[in-house]
């Protein structure tokens, strides 16, 4: 990758027409004479392939050599670059030494520091705010007294992982609109610094997917495609640095008698011969389970333990919804049969600690936060079972599935309307209330006496168009006869809240929680 301090490099040596020393230049970006030397190996070798090259004169300095239209395109180069992809948000920052870390195993905070244009005291805090993300991923961050940081684990979490970060990056953005549109007007940048790999390179390798016409990847629903895609992506660059999967001999035969073996070794074969890398088998294999993880619904029917496992965590999670909230989730078969179709390729992924993406889980934690909490809490079922991790995006995916029911079982206000008027405006009245109010269910029409005898067990909200003195702790609101509009708009409110009251969860269950 051509970074920051690189380019700065090459901008100060086109700068000057004759020769300029080491020292000057380290002087200039404030960094030692060492680390100079250092870059200006990956320098020459980017000028190389730019038309230019370094000249160095012993006792002199060093300057580029080549034609003046090759320095000119180079100079404009470098500041697009700098321009466009080089700031970064702390969070962006944080992520791009995630990134690092991952693909180099041990990097030394100075080197970051210089890299990133910021202290080294912002980067050990970086660092620091990594530490736990690394560790729900069971990846180990070693920190050295030489002012250094290393990471250690499986490299099933390091992908987990990596693929996270790519996710959460800037750059996903522009992945997901060069998947989208085949026409997408690369500009040499790197979508996801520091991997080496630019928008001409990813275009490419997209390309490569998608002219495979493997029947798999052709029939995923586009989310569920990114992160397929990306996935593989992952799996290319890790393979290409050397690093790669392991998996028993007795799982790797078990995955013969699963799905979607023929559509991985169609992938990993077609990239292998496109850029003359090996895949090992292993490596066809858990693509495989990858792609078993994200089908969209159901499981191989050959699989029974693990289809009989789907159903039991399904009632599993049933029943404890239902003994925290109340509600008869057990009588609710789409809620049964979507949690189970949900579980059976969800058993894979937490079997193999694989993440899934879920672009929702901001609505979701904000629009549905008591079911999302009461999910969150479930998720120990599944975290024992596995020796897993349930994640956010993988819980929002449940929350869905329990708001949904548990908005069909919301019980509408049982309503008393009370009225002396005549029976052509009680019929009008009634007839705005049940059009404009789906959360009222008018049980009765009464006047003013025969409320007295009424038996109100029954009864949620009592409506009335005259004073009404009622000993009851019933909430009891007075409207106009014709409804207008700011009765509407004041009535729409109260109402809503005694509905949220009768159906939203207990406030015992979520101080709980």
């Amino acid at each position: 990758m051509i970074n920051r301090r690189y380019l700065d490099i090459v901008r100060l040596l086109l700068d000057h027409d004759d020769y300029i020393t080491i020292n000057d230049i380290s002087k200039e970006l404030k960094v030692s004479n060492k680390t100079i030397r250092n870059d200006l190996w990956q320098v020459d070798e980017w000028l190389k392939e730019n038309g230019l090259s370094l000249l160095r004169k012993t006792g002199v300095g060093i300057k580029i050599e080549g034609k003046s239209e090759a320095k000119l395109d180079v100079y404009r180069s470098i500041k697009e670059k700098s321009d466009m992809n080089i700031a970064f948000s702390p969070e962006a920052r944080k992520i791009y030494v995630g990134i690092k870390l991952i693909m180099e195993g041990t990097c030394r905070n100075f080197e970051l520091a210089n890299e990133l244009y910021v202290s080294r005291a912002t980067i050990h805090k970086d660092i620091l705010g990594l530490i736990p993300i690394f560790k729900e991923h069971k990846i180990i961050v070693n920190r050295k007294n030489n002012n250094g940081v290393s990471v250690s684990g499986s490299e099933k979490n390091f992908r987990s992982l990596l693929s996270d970060f790519l996710y959460q990056s800037n750059g996903f953005a522009a992945f997901s609109k060069m998947v989208k549109n085949t026409d997408f007007e690369c500009t040499g940048l790197f979508p996801f610094p520091p991997i080496d790999f630019n928008d001409d390179e990813m275009k490419e390798f997209l390309k490569v997917l998608e002219d495979a016409n493997n029947e798999y990847i052709h029939n995923l629903l586009f989310t569920s495609l990114i992160q397929v895609l990306l996935h593989i992506f992952v799996s290319f660059i890790r393979i290409s640095e050397g690093h790669y999967i392991t998996l028993s001999p007795e799982f790797i035969k078990e995955l013969d008698s699963q799905p979607f073996h023929k559509e991985a070794k169609e992938v990993t074969r077609l990239l292998s011969k496109h850029y003359h890398i090996e895949y090992p088998e292993s490596e066809t294999y858990y693509l495989q389970v990858y792609f078993i993880s994200m089908q969209n619904s159901g499981i191989n029917q050959n699989d029974e333990i693990d289809s009989a496992e789907a159903k039991r965590i399904t009632m599993d999670l049933i029943d404890e919804w239902q003994g925290m909230l109340g509600y008869p989730f057990d009588q609710d078969f789409k809620l049964i049969e979507a949690i189970y179709n949900h579980l059976c390729p969800a058993i894979t992924r937490f079997k193999h600690g694989i993440q899934i993406e879920n672009h929702l889980i901001n609505d979701i934690e904000t629009m549905y936060r008591h079911s999302f909490k009461i999910v969150k809490k479930s998720m120990h079922l599944i975290e024992e079972r596995y020796n897993c991790i349930v994640s956010d995006e993988e819980t929002g995916f449940f929350t869905l599935h329990l708001a949904a029911s548990i908005n069909r079982m919301k019980k509408p206000l049982n309503t008393l309307l009370i009225s002396l008027e005549s029976i052509g405006a009680v019929n009008l009245l009634f007839d705005k209330l049940i059009t404009q109010f789906p959360e009222i269910d008018i049980k009765e029409v009464k006047d003013s006496i025969d409320i007295k005898t009424r038996d109100l067990k029954d009864i949620d909200l009592i409506l009335t168009t005259t004073d009404l003195k009622l000993a009851t702790s019933i909430p009891i609101l007075t409207i106009g006869t014709l409804l207008n509009d700011q009765d509407v708009a004041r009535l729409k409110k109260i109402v809503r809240v005694h509905y949220r009251k009768k159906n939203d969860p207990v406030d015992h269950v979520l101080d709980n929680l």
